[in-house]
């Protein structure tokens, strides 16, 4: 195959120093893209055409698909590279080699979970269709390193990037799935429940807004549906066009912790299979949101376990093996050496079972004593066709095609809306999702047959709708269906406000046309606070400076109002003493995030839970939120609102106090918060915005040549370039740009001309 080994890659070693250190004397290039300049290059096979808008987005054309991917490579490699070559290095464990001591811990994650070995056996598995298309695209990439001037974070660390293969562009796809869909530490967090009395841990591993549906069910009761609150999430819907009064709108933001630069990437493909614009992840081909002028989709993350834990059983006369089931056998071992600069080499041991790697160093451990081995077994581990069907979906024009694309999608589960030119709206399930025998939230047991795989559901079996009669689908990450319903999907699903709240406008009589959507999308009232402030009213006395301030709120998070500030702050510290009154301490920050206890005594504080009685506990809270708020910002209540807390503040790995101008963007105030639809997810205390929307599209079909969009930061990677950071503002105001399928139409900033040498 055109690609590399993994293990060759992981063998070549790049720090400051060594030959491929970056020694351009040349100052950094923070202007513009080149204009109207043709390059001769190696690779393709007929003219490739990179029109950069007025916004920086590459629209490619060529005459060929496998150009088309070429001319992609090339332009995502003049925006991106140090990113896509950082996001390879992450995944296959070596970002600490040229970043340091600190990137170690991820270095060690990603080569326990085995990425690289998955990331050579699927390049070379890799279907004959989408092979030399990947291949294509690779090449694209590697001309850019060849004949672009790097970008300078390459200087700055001292080493030029490799060039790229087949394997790093799996490698890079793969470990964006392991970190949607592993989050191992939420089965830790499940398995703590057994620290709970067997009363409260229903309550424990029930999300708060576990009645709040994908596919509503008339008979659903809410009980077991494990969630927890994160402070993120994706949205996204399609509204047929009996509520738009015109024609079928979509509408999606994907919500990630913030990074720089963003964690995706606009472009645009116009080719002899493809025509269609949005939105993909850095280093990987194949859009994610998009429209083709026919069909409009997105995601969100499904939040559907494709992982288990097992705890394994060791031979009690030989701690070298484990039971596999049918008799004792040895504990795979293999050694490797992960390269960190400035500091020595580490050697790290990885123990593997007939059912994965050993992975007890990336979950906290939960008794004092000592764990079993934790092996992972997870569906990523396997052959999957990811790489197709992201090729092909922008490619499809009707639901049924598009449905037949996710066929081959595995992992991550995602929530796929759709919508198309004719005014029709759907929502599938797409993932490979494991049949077990016996219902779990927690560690399972290797010895036990019920905790074994036994398939996979079946693509049909997946929940989908299509135009269903209340006119819209629509997903925020919450449950799909009931739990009791076969067949039985269950996972770690969020809190289900932001779908609460997706319902009350969408079931409002309104006429939800292109403006309104906009609106939704920079909407900030929060659901959650709706449900819990009068609970936590009943308990303060009306005089408290708590309950004064959040009895006049109209729940929305606005930058002028205290009430967000004061809230939150609550519900930090109320969480906190819920965990406090019944986990060991060592495990008080892995538990955290599941609140769904903390909501129940918020809404029947009458059950036994604290011996002093919720209410006590919940006046103390309160005085706590106004020491905690005087020691912060003062007694003055006007530095208390929201806007002078919420703040939006992008550190670039690698700023300091020389480059922090350039390389950081913000700090900014920003409206909206963890459980609001536009979602800025905080750190608590002291409430920046960590997270949130990287990307909104919304593709109305009466005008279905062009879509609006916008990103958090910007399309370019390169710290000074004027697409680095220009969409900050428009993201701020909820502003949009306009994308156009139609060449005639592009607001041209730029056209770089490839053809053959």
């Amino acid at each position: 195959m055109s690609s590399c080994a993994a293990d060759s890659y992981l063998g070549r070693r790049t720090v400051a120093g060594n030959a491929n250190r970056h020694d351009d004397p040349r100052p950094w290039a923070f202007g513009g893209h080149r204009v109207s300049e043709t390059t001769h290059l190696a690779g393709v096979s007929g003219k490739v055409e990179i029109v950069r808008d007025d916004v920086g987005i590459p629209h490619i054309f060529a005459s060929s698909s496998a150009d088309l991917q070429f001319g992609l490579g090339f332009a995502m490699a003049e925006d991106r590279l140090w990113q896509i070559d950082r996001l390879r290095r992450r995944a296959l464990g070596r970002q600490a080699e040229v970043m340091g001591q600190a990137y170690l811990a991820t270095d060690i994650a990603h080569r326990t979970v085995g990425l690289p070995e998955i990331a050579g056996r699927e390049a070379e598995a890799m279907d004959p269709i989408t092979a030399p298309l990947v291949d294509a695209f690779v090449a694209g990439i590697n001309r850019g390193i060849a004949v672009l001037e790097l970008p300078p974070e390459f200087g700055i660390l001292g080493y030029k990037p490799e060039p790229f293969t087949r394997v790093c562009v799996v490698a890079i796809a793969r470990g964006l799935w392991w970190s949607l869909n592993g989050r191992i530490d939420r089965l830790a967090a499940a398995e703590a429940a057994r620290f709970l009395p067997e009363r409260l841990r229903e309550d424990y591993l029930t999300p708060e807004g576990s009645d709040n549906l994908i596919l509503p069910s008339p008979a659903f009761s809410p009980p077991h549906a494990a969630g927890t609150d994160d402070a993120t999430g994706s949205n996204n819907w399609a509204l047929n066009p009996a509520l738009t009064g015109g024609s079928a709108i979509l509408a999606g933001d994907p919500h990630q912790p913030f990074w720089v630069p963003s964690s995706w990437y606009e472009f645009a493909l116009h080719g002899p299979e493809d025509n269609a614009a949005g939105c993909g992840h850095p280093g990987v081909p194949g859009l994610l949101w998009g429209s083709n002028g026919t069909i409009a989709f997105c995601l969100t993350n499904n939040m559907a376990s494709t992982r288990d834990l097992y705890a394994e059983t060791v031979n009690p006369d030989d701690a070298a093996q484990y039971w596999d089931g049918e008799g004792w056998r040895a504990f795979e071992e293999t050694t490797e050496v992960i390269y960190v600069k400035d500091a020595p080499d580490h050697s790290l041991t990885i123990r593997r079972t007939v059912r994965g790697p050993i992975v007890n160093a990336l979950v906290p451990p939960l008794t004092e004593g000592g764990d079993p081995p934790l092996s992972l077994r997870w569906v990523g581990m396997e052959h999957i066709d990811d790489m197709r069907a992201l090729v092909n979906l922008s490619r499809a024009k009707n639901w049924d095609a598009f449905r037949n694309t996710l066929r081959d999608w595995s992992v991550a589960v995602f929530n796929w809306i759709y919508a198309d030119i004719h005014g029709n709206v759907g929502y599938q399930m797409a993932g490979r999702l494991p049949l077990r025998p016996r219902f779990a939230y927690g560690y399972r047991d290797a010895t036990n047959p019920d905790d074994r795989w036994s398939g996979y559901i079946p693509f049909e079996q997946l929940p989908h709708s299509y135009n269903p009669p209340r006119g819209y689908v629509a997903s925020a990450n919450q449950r799909v269906i009931p739990p009791e319903q076969e067949p039985m999907i269950y996972g770690a699903y969020s809190q289900g406000h932001r779908g609460i709240r997706l319902d009350q406008i969408f079931t409002a009589p309104s006429t939800h046309n292109r403006a309104a959507t906009i609106a939704v999308q920079n909407d900030v009232v929060n659901t959650r606070a709706q449900r819990l402030v009068p609970a936590i009213l009943r308990l303060l006395p009306a005089e408290d400076p708590v309950a004064r301030i959040l009895g006049s709120w109209d729940f929305a998070y606005t930058l002028e109002s205290a009430a967000p500030t004061v809230f939150e702050t609550f519900m930090f510290l109320w969480q906190r003493a819920i965990v406090a009154a019944h986990m060991p301490a060592r495990l008080r920050d892995l538990v955290v995030q599941q609140t769904g206890l903390g909501c129940a005594m918020l809404l029947e504080p009458e059950r036994p839970f604290f011996p002093e009685g919720t209410g006590a506990v919940a006046r103390d809270v309160a005085a706590k939120v106004l020491d905690t708020l005087c020691d912060r910002l003062g007694v003055d209540g006007a530095a208390w609102v929201w806007g002078k807390v919420h703040l939006a503040h992008w550190k670039h790995p690698l700023s300091n106090a020389e480059r922090s101008a350039t390389f950081d963007i913000g700090p900014a105030a920003v409206d909206g918060g963890s459980h609001t639809l536009r979602n800025t997810g905080g750190e608590l205390p002291p409430h920046n915005a960590a997270s949130g929307a990287e990307y909104r599209i919304v593709v109305d079909f009466a005008e279905p040549d062009r879509f609006l969009a916008v990103q958090n930061i910007g399309n370019s990677g390169i710290p000074g370039h004027k697409h680095y950071s220009d969409q900050f503002v428009p993201w701020l105001r909820g502003d949009y740009h306009t994308v156009h399928l139609n060449r005639e139409h592009i607001s041209v900033q730029s056209v770089t001309v490839l053809v053959p040498t």
